[in-house]
């Protein structure tokens, strides 16, 4: 029987910059991603018509679903006359700001690339990426890249050296598009962070890596959200180089360059009853 399976990695944001409103209703911005080792696992298995998403975890089956979009999207495109079932054994929490919806879809591009043998390059399949998501271009490209644009114009840099990196999410979703709308414009765009992590990542410098952290999400997410910081903190206290809330939220990581240390704050989250109480996901990856 004809099928794939393709590992779906997860992203963090090193930095973004909010620069401004695109005329097209799309934000301007300047980020640093990285892909992390945390993933999920997409297996594609070719059926006689129709798209059917299984799962171990309860997210939605139908075009709501990245994964679902990306495959109706080539079916419709190159026409092709069977059908694929996709099984999306999920790692990544949902709506964490970890990019797990958009690595489903790109996963599942590149599986249906091969299955069907469309013969898409990479560049290809990131322009058709722009019309389901835009972190699917990034979680097709990995590695690490410097985004602009709507954050689908990506450029590939040098790798951040690796990093033990503790992800922490609060017990809440946060839409991206919520967070956009409620992105405080007098606030956002000063700090350019990215350029200066930008230096840093060519020195290998990861103490300077570290200090350049930034979010321009977090004006309004910390401020109607507290435990974000206190997660923030409670990661710092035991060990964290730095700690920042990844993409629109709310998850959040610290990195550290030492998986001891990394474990020390894996425990600090996992023992004491308030974050028990109050974060669903917590591990530890490492940067990719």
């Amino acid at each position: 029987m004809e099928s794939a399976t393709i590992e779906a990695y997860a992203k963090i944001n090193l930095t973004i910059d909010v620069i401004g409103k695109h005329h097209s209703e799309y934000h301007n911005i300047e980020s640093i991603m990285q892909q992390l080792d945390l993933h999920d696992n997409i297996t594609l298995m070719v059926i006689e018509k129709g798209i059917k998403i299984n799962s171990n975890n309860h997210i939605c089956s139908d075009e709501k679903n990245l994964a679902y979009r990306a495959a109706e999207l080539l079916i419709e495109k190159f026409k092709i006359n069977r059908g694929v079932e996709i099984t999306i054994e999920k790692n990544i929490p949902v709506a964490a700001g970890l990019g797990g919806g958009s690595a489903d879809a790109a996963a599942t591009l590149k599986g249906m690339n091969s299955l069907f043998n469309l013969g898409l390059s990479e560049e290809e399949l990131i322009k058709i990426s722009g019309d389901i998501g835009m972190d699917v271009a990034f979680c097709l490209f990995g590695g690490t890249a410097y985004a602009t644009g709507r954050g689908n114009e990506l450029q590939r840099i040098e790798k951040v050296p690796m990093l033990y990196v503790v992800l922490a999410k609060p017990n809440f979703d946060i839409l991206t598009e919520k967070a956009y709308q409620n992105i405080d414009y007098k606030k956002t765009g000063r700090q350019l962070k990215t350029a200066e992590m930008l230096c840093a990542i060519r020195e290998k410098n990861i103490n300077k890596i570290a200090k350049n952290l930034h979010n321009d999400f977090e004006y309004y997410v910390c401020n109607k959200y507290l435990i974000i910081n206190e997660i923030k903190q409670k990661m710092i206290q035991n060990g964290a180089l730095n700690a920042l809330m990844s993409g629109s939220g709310p998850t959040v990581f610290g990195i550290t360059e030492r998986e001891d240390t990394a474990r020390d704050i894996y425990k600090s989250l996992t023992q004491e009853l308030y974050f028990k109480e109050n974060l669903d996901f917590v591990c530890v990856t490492k940067t990719k």
